[in-house]
């Protein structure tokens, strides 16, 4: 391979990942916004770990996290929740964030409603499963949270 060519492809393999690092960064922060602004009641606190994804804390007990999947060039985002010693944790969901900004294809991430509404489908089980453990007075641990805990995806 000659220089010009090896040039060209590292180019475009930056250019690609540059690209994803920019998309990445405009969900976290639309998807912040979308959280914090929003006038329904979700009761999620803000945990700021920008090395690691967003973190937000679920009734001061459990947190909720959105990291985009390990590996060079991934286009997977998990999301993930855990105890809040961090002892416990599963991957309740996942999604794809494509080269085009658009979320499992279909949610713009420039669009907080859109992005809000995908995140809450993502997350769903474990507000179904705390609210069935509170309406049922019964405590609630992460493994028994989510009726198939999953592991996160890597690349």
């Amino acid at each position: 391979m000659i220089l010009s060519e090896l040039s060209q492809k590292a180019e475009f393999i930056a250019d690609r990942h540059r690209s994803l690092q920019s998309h990445w960064h405009t969900y976290c922060n639309t998807l912040v916004q979308a959280i914090t602004l929003s006038k329904h009641k979700l009761h999620h606190a803000m945990g700021c770990e920008p090395q690691t994804g967003l973190s937000f804390f679920l009734f001061d007990h459990f947190v909720i996290r959105v990291e985009q999947a390990e590996g060079f060039n991934c286009h997977t985002i998990n999301y993930l929740v855990e105890s809040r010693d961090g002892r416990e944790q599963a991957c309740i969901a996942s999604a794809r964030l494509d080269q085009n900004g658009l979320l499992d294809g279909a949610v713009d991430i420039r669009d907080r409603e859109r992005v809000l509404e995908h995140y809450l489908n993502k997350i769903s089980a474990v507000y179904e499963g705390l609210y069935e453990a509170v309406k049922g007075d019964a405590p609630l641990r992460i493994s028994a949270l989510l009726a198939n805990p999953r592991k996160p995806d890597v690349a």
